[in-house]
C-alpha cells in the first residue's frame, strides 16, 4: 500500500509525497489546488488521483500552491519556487505539470535546464485556445463577484462520458449551500488565475526551444481549454517532444482514461531511463 506524507516546503508551499523509489517525479498540480479551499485530506485525494498516472516504483511529489499569494502573483513567481524547492530540498527530477501546473512546468524546464531531467505537459500547452482564455477571463469576472456557482457552472461538460457531467452536476447542487466553506477565498483563486490571464501568448514562443529536457505532452483533442492547434504548436518548438493525442477526450482525460494515460507515461519514463542507461555505459 503506497504510503502518503504531507509537510511544507519553504514554509509555505504544501506538498503531498508519495513512494519511496529513486528518480523523483515533481507533479505541480492543476488549478483546483488553489480554487478548493486547501486541506491536508483534499491534498492526499488529489494526490492518490495523480499517482494512478505514475508508476509505484518511484518518488512523487505533488506541489500546491502559496496558501496567501501576493499582488504581482505570476507564473515566473511559481517558477522561481519550484526552482528553489529542486535546488534545495530534491535535485534534480521529472517534472509533470497538470493543465494549469503545465504552465508552470515548461517555464521552470526552459528557464532551469540543469533541474528539469524530464517534461510532462498533461492535457497542458503553452498557451490556452481562445475558447478556454475567454472562460478563464469569466472564471476571474466570477470569482471576483464571489459567484461561486457561477464559477464552477462555467466549467460546463468537461467530461467525455454524460454519467459524469451528471455526477458533477449533482456533487455542485449538493454542495451550494456550502460552496464558502469548501471554496477558497475570492482574492487567492482571481491571483492564481490572473498569473496565467496575465502572460501575454500573443507574444513570441520561441522561449519554448530553450526546453532541452526530453518532453511529453498529452493532449485530448476535444479538449475545450487546450485545442489541438495549441498543443501542436508546443510540440513543434519544443526539440524533443513527442505529442500523444487521445481522439474524442476531453480536459478530463486523465480521470477517465487514468489506465491508457499511465502507459503512455510508464512508455516515456522507460525510453527515458533507457537513453541515459545508454549514455552513461
Amino acid at each position: 500500500m503506497t504510503r502518503f506524507e504531507t509537510g511544507l516546503f519553504l514554509d509555505r508551499i504544501p506538498y503531498v509525497k508519495a513512494g519511496s523509489g529513486p528518480a523523483p517525479i515533481i507533479v505541480l498540480n492543476g488549478g483546483q489546488a488553489f480554487v478548493r479551499r486547501p486541506t491536508p485530506a483534499r491534498a492526499e485525494r488529489d494526490a492518490k488521483r495523480i499517482a494512478r498516472l505514475l508508476p509505484k516504483d518511484r518518488t512523487v511529489y505533488v506541489l500546491g500552491y502559496d496558501p496567501a499569494p501576493s499582488a504581482d502573483y505570476c507564473i515566473r513567481t511559481i517558477v522561481r519556487d519550484v526552482a528553489q524547492i529542486l535546488r534545495d530540498e530534491i535535485g534534480p527530477a521529472t517534472v509533470m505539470g497538470i493543465s494549469f501546473g503545465g504552465f508552470v512546468a515548461a517555464r521552470l524546464a526552459a528557464d532551469h535546464p540543469d533541474l528539469v531531467k524530464g517534461l510532462i505537459l498533461m492535457v497542458s500547452a503553452h498557451r490556452f485556445s481562445s475558447r478556454g482564455r475567454r472562460s478563464i477571463d469569466r472564471q476571474i469576472d466570477y470569482a471576483w463577484q464571489g459567484d461561486f456557482e457561477g464559477f464552477l457552472d462555467e466549467f460546463g461538460l468537461v467530461f467525455r462520458r454524460p454519467w459524469l457531467n451528471w455526477l458533477i452536476r449533482w456533487r455542485f447542487r449538493q454542495e451550494r449551500q456550502r460552496l464558502h466553506e469548501t471554496m477558497n477565498d475570492p482574492a487567492v483563486i482571481v491571483r492564481g488565475l490572473n498569473a496565467v490571464a496575465g502572460e501575454d501568448f500573443g507574444s513570441d514562443p520561441s522561449w519554448l526551444t530553450r526546453i532541452a529536457a526530453p518532453t511529453l505532452i498529452v493532449g485530448a483533442t476535444r479538449d475545450p481549454f487546450f485545442d489541438i492547434a495549441a498543443l501542436e504548436e508546443t510540440a513543434r518548438l519544443i526539440p524533443s517532444a513527442y505529442l500523444q493525442l487521445f481522439k474524442n477526450e476531453t480536459h478530463m482525460l486523465p480521470v477517465e482514461r487514468s489506465r491508457d494515460v499511465a502507459k503512455v507515461v510508464a512508455r516515456f519514463l522507460q525510453k527515458q531511463q533507457s537513453a541515459k542507461n545508454g549514455g552513461s555505459r
